[in-house]
């Protein structure tokens, strides 16, 4: 039987070592990102390391939400993990990452459950997960495929997922966080967590 011949080229497969996202040093008022966009490993090296570790520790120490959210607007660097922009809008987006990053806040006594239990997800698989710089929170990284639906919708999706199998409220899955250039601060976690099957680490940011 004669092989069918096509013109199509062959769709090209995503990596998750090849994702980008900008970076953006603070304070959160500065829009304009740095030359170069970050892989998924790079942000793991920053978090992973010391360089931000004072400033998390001081902004763990602070009582109340108004100093805090001002404080880390002011000290930490943050970045955009679902693309590449020229700009911090969405109308700005040079290319999407097809990562999205769900930000779960005030888990207080949960948090290190709710880290386990993401690692072992049996919908999602975790390319990244630190805690957020206040150490009440997560950032979650996931794939997302956008030829089967568009950013907005998998934020959706993904949000009433976690609510619902890991009773999780609607103040605790962030909902402002569904557009593509929403801002993820880097604080300090040792005990990050890259998946070792997907991502290889190609340089250290210590230098950042």
């Amino acid at each position: 039987m004669e092989e069918k011949k096509t013109n199509e080229a062959p769709q090209a497969v995503w990596n998750a070592a090849e994702a980008k996202m900008s970076f953006f040093r603070r304070p959160i008022t500065n829009k304009r990102p740095e030359a170069e966009p970050m892989t998924l490993a790079e942000v793991y090296d920053y978090v992973h390391g010391l360089k931000v570790m004072p400033e998390t520790v001081f902004l763990r120490s602070l009582e109340t939400h108004n100093e805090a959210r001002a404080y880390k607007g002011n000290n930490f660097d943050y970045v955009t993990p679902s693309g590449v922009f020229s700009y911090c809008a969405d109308q700005n987006l040079l290319e999407h990452s097809q990562l999205l990053c769900m930000d779960l806040d005030d888990l207080g006594s949960r948090t290190e459950e709710l880290f386990a239990a993401l690692l072992a997800d049996p919908m999602f698989e975790t390319l990244l997960l630190f805690r957020s710089p206040s150490g009440n929170g997560l950032k979650w990284f996931i794939h997302i495929d956008l030829e089967r639906c568009d950013h907005r919708t998998w934020f959706r999706a993904v949000r009433n997922y976690l609510m619902t199998t890991y009773r999780l409220s609607e103040k605790q899955v962030d909902g402002q966080c569904a557009n593509p250039s929403r801002a993820c601060f880097l604080g300090h976690d040792p005990e990050a967590y890259l998946n070792p099957e997907l991502i290889k680490k190609t340089k250290t940011t210590e230098s950042l």
